[in-house]
C-alpha cells in the first residue's frame, strides 16, 4: 500500500516545509516591547519634568494662577501614569494568536507615533499660541505674580525653552523609532498572512 504523501504533492510540500521559527518571533516581540517601554518612560519623564518646571515657576514667581495650573498638571500626570499601568496589566500577550498579537502591536505603534508627532509638532504650536494669547489677554502680567528675585524669571524662561527643545527632540526621536517599528510590524504581518 502506498502512502498518500507519495501520491499527493501538496502533502509532500507540507511535510517538507520548515518548522516555524517561533524563537525569532519571541525575540522580535521582546525587542518591540522594550521599545514600547522606552517610549513610555520618555513620555513620563517629560510629563514629570514639565510638572517640576511648573512647580519651580509657581514658587519662583509667586503666582497663584501658575500654582493652580501646576496642581492640575500634577493630577493629570498621576492619572496618566495610573491609567497606563492599569492598561498594561490588563493585556496578556499569551492569550492572543500571532495575527491578533501583531495587529495589537501595530495599533500600539500607531498610537505611539501619534503621541510623538504631537510632541514635535503640537508642543511648539501650543507654546506659540499660549504666548500670543498671554500677550493679548494679559498684557504686562507676569503669570499673575512677582518674582522673588528678578533673575528667577529669566531662569524660568530659559528652563521653559530648554524643556520645549527637549520635547521637540524627543518627539522626533520617538517618531522615527515608531515609524521603523510600524514598518517592521506591517511587513511581518503581511508575510505571515501570505504564508497562511
Amino acid at each position: 500500500m502506498t502512502k498518500s504523501s507519495d501520491i499527493d504533492p501538496l502533502a509532500r510540500l507540507w511535510q517538507s516545509a520548515p518548522a516555524p521559527d517561533t524563537g525569532q518571533l519571541v525575540h522580535d516581540l521582546r525587542r518591540l516591547q522594550a521599545v514600547h517601554r522606552w517610549h513610555h518612560r520618555i513620555l513620563v519623564l517629560i510629563l514629570c519634568g514639565t510638572a517640576l518646571l511648573l512647580l519651580f515657576g509657581a514658587v519662583a514667581l509667586r503666582s497663584v494662577s501658575l500654582g493652580i495650573i501646576t496642581g492640575l498638571w500634577i493630577a493629570f500626570v498621576a492619572g496618566a501614569v495610573f491609567y497606563q499601568r492599569t492598561r498594561c496589566k490588563a493585556v496578556d500577550a499569551l492569550d492572543l494568536d500571532t495575527v491578533s498579537l501583531l495587529k495589537r502591536m501595530i495599533e500600539r505603534a500607531k498610537r505611539g507615533l501619534a503621541q510623538a508627532r504631537r510632541l514635535y509638532a503640537g508642543v511648539p504650536v501650543a507654546a506659540a499660541v499660549g504666548a500670543v494669547a498671554t500677550r493679548i489677554f494679559f498684557p504686562g502680567l507676569p503669570f499673575g505674580g512677582h518674582a522673588v528675585h528678578p533673575w528667577l524669571a529669566q531662569v524660568f524662561t530659559i528652563a521653559s525653552l530648554v524643556m520645549l527643545g527637549v520635547m521637540v527632540v524627543a518627539g522626533l526621536v520617538l517618531a522615527r523609532a515608531r515609524q521603523r517599528q510600524l514598518r517592521e510590524l506591517t511587513q511581518t504581518l503581511r508575510s505571515f498572512e501570505e504564508s497562511l
